[in-house]
């Protein structure tokens, strides 16, 4: 006599056994050198020139230089200094 449960088939008399399914363990070896940085801060005066548009921008990712923060420093209220700070990965 069997009882089928949970997706699997149990033997009247039998331990309760479940079937086990072998998942296979890969090992690589891979050389892994530390990735090298560069990085690029552009500083804009607001009061003496304007802000970079997206064209500027889009030519500085051209080039590999992904932006990744912006801090707008303000001294007093007419005042305004704006940092782009870019990063790539450099080549080898």
């Amino acid at each position: 006599m069997s009882i089928r449960q949970m997706g699997y088939v149990r033997i009247a008399g039998t331990p309760d056994v479940r079937p086990s399914v072998h998942i296979p363990t890969v090992y690589e070896s891979v050389n892994a050198e530390p990735s090298r940085w560069e990085y690029h801060v552009l500083t804009v005066d607001a009061r003496e020139q304007p802000l970079p548009d997206s064209s500027q921008l889009n030519a500085l990712g051209q080039e590999g230089w992904i932006l990744v923060s912006v801090l707008a420093e303000s001294a007093n209220s007419r005042e305004s200094i704006v940092h782009y700070y870019f990063t790539r990965k450099m080549n080898a």
